[in-house]
């Protein structure tokens, strides 16, 4: 197997993350990035905030606390399919006068299950403002060029126990 080249995890996620990022394009060029805990996670273990806000984004906001609106700009949410990020999200556009932002890109840290899809379609308001929605499949950290963890806090008891 000679020439074969291995990349280093942390760096395909953050190519990953980055072109998320870079295809999320605003009319302005210029966008905010909502997280969540998780997504806080998965982004400090492969890029540098630096590289976030070359690819346009001016802000960085916690999914978890309240937000000023900015009905100028488009966001991005990178969060995990929870229950309780599914209910924030559907708080952000609640109706046309008061959603806190023009538009929403939402990309899932992993698989998004039925029960929270339906209960997004059932916001019409929501889907009209929805521009883009995907399953990223990064619910993992990369901690090292060649390494990552799953983050489960109980996994070591779980297995021996």
């Amino acid at each position: 197997m000679a020439g074969l080249t291995v990349k280093a995890v942390n760096t395909l996620v953050r190519e990953r993350l980055l072109a998320v990022i870079k295809e999320v394009r605003t009319a302005s060029g210029w966008k905010v990035l909502v997280v969540d805990q998780h997504a806080v996670r998965v982004i400090s273990s492969a890029c540098k905030m630096g590289e976030i806000i070359e690819e346009g984004v001016t802000l960085v906001e916690k999914l978890e606390i309240e937000r000023q609106p900015d009905r100028a700009v488009e966001a991005l949410y990178l969060m995990a399919p929870t229950e309780s990020n599914i209910d924030r999200l559907l708080q952000d556009f609640p109706d046309p006068s008061n959603a806190k932002y023009a538009y929403a890109h939402v990309y899932f840290t992993t698989h998004l299950p039925n029960n929270l899809l339906s209960k997004l379609k059932h916001n019409p308001f929501l889907v009209s403002k929805v521009r883009t929605m995907r399953e990223l499949h990064l619910q993992f950290l990369a901690v090292e060029r060649l390494s990552y963890t799953l983050d489960l806090a109980d996994a070591l008891h779980n297995l021996f126990s």
